[in-house]
């Protein structure tokens, strides 16, 4: 009993120092890493989460923007960079680039912000900016040396965790919203997902099975319907009283007897004529089944 609990006292050591570790090398200071601490400080990551909820998206939304129309109305002023030049005395805005990558992380970052109003919750777009807002800030370097800043997103429902991956050159890489769900609402989207799914599966099957019951009417209707042993049998005795009937001399055709008697036999299901012997043959009329 002693070794059971020296054991288990072993492998829940193990257990706590790989956990220790895997949280030492999850996280690191922003001192640590690639991004400058001057420009990349608490207050600099709380401005840039709350700027990027209110002035952009809940501005973009008061301005009619979906994520149908968001390429069409924002492609110009997120993805195409800009520089002036000065040539004569005069300046001019000149083409420097396309950052697509930007776009699409806030394109797509909009675009779940959006999908997830409704789940979030405000009573209406004129109270909006009001009643969502940013909350608990926290930030840290991920094992792949890029800036996280995870963010709570509140609701008059639920909150949300608002979380947006950042390059050294404070543009956002990626950007995405999660409703933050009870245990019971969970439960109730993954029942009604598992019986969505087990529904789809069977009317699949269903249909699959009328398919195939269909098939004999398509493929095999002009086939014989096969003909057993037993009809087979009783075709022979049939076409062997029809013998009997045209011979004139019955008694003394030895054929005639042998033919009878393995007719007699298939009949029967027998393997040979062992196990009778035809004395005497005699002709009756057509109704011999009786």
């Amino acid at each position: 009993m002693k070794s059971k609990f020296l054991v288990l006292g072993v492998v829940l050591s193990c257990f706590l120092s790989l956990s220790a570790c895997g949280q030492e090398t999850k996280t690191k200071t922003i001192d640590s890493s690639k991004y400058p601490a001057e420009m990349f400080n608490e207050s600099s990551i709380v401005s840039y989460m709350n700027n990027l909820e209110d002035q952009n998206f809940e501005a973009w939304y008061a301005d009619g923007i979906t994520p149908d129309n968001f390429e069409e109305k924002l492609y110009v002023a997120l993805a195409m960079k800009f520089r002036t030049e000065t040539s004569n005395g005069m300046e001019r805005t000149v083409l420097d680039g396309v950052d697509e990558d930007f776009y699409n992380a806030i394109k797509s970052g909009y675009t779940s912000w959006y999908k997830a109003l409704d789940e979030i919750g405000y009573t209406s777009d004129a109270t909006l900016a009001d009643e969502l807002y940013i909350s608990d800030v926290n930030y840290y370097i991920n094992d792949d040396e890029q800036l996280v800043i995870d963010a709570t997103l509140q609701g008059t429902k639920h909150s949300a965790l608002f979380q947006v991956y950042m390059n050294n050159e404070t543009m956002a890489t990626d950007v995405g919203i999660t409703v933050n769900k009870s245990s019971a609402e969970k439960l109730e989207n993954a029942g009604l997902n598992t019986l969505l799914g087990m529904g789809m599966a069977f009317a699949v099957l269903i249909i699959i099975s009328l398919i195939i019951s269909l098939f004999p009417i398509f493929i095999g209707g002009n086939k014989k319907k096969k003909v057993n042993d037993k009809e087979l049998a009783k075709e022979a005795m049939d076409n062997t009283i029809s013998q009997i009937e045209e011979k004139e001399d019955l008694v003394g055709d030895a054929e005639l007897v042998a033919v009878i008697a393995a007719a007699i036999a298939a009949y029967e299901g027998s393997a040979s004529t062992d196990g009778f012997q035809v004395r005497s043959i005699r002709k009756v009329n057509k109704n011999w089944k009786r």
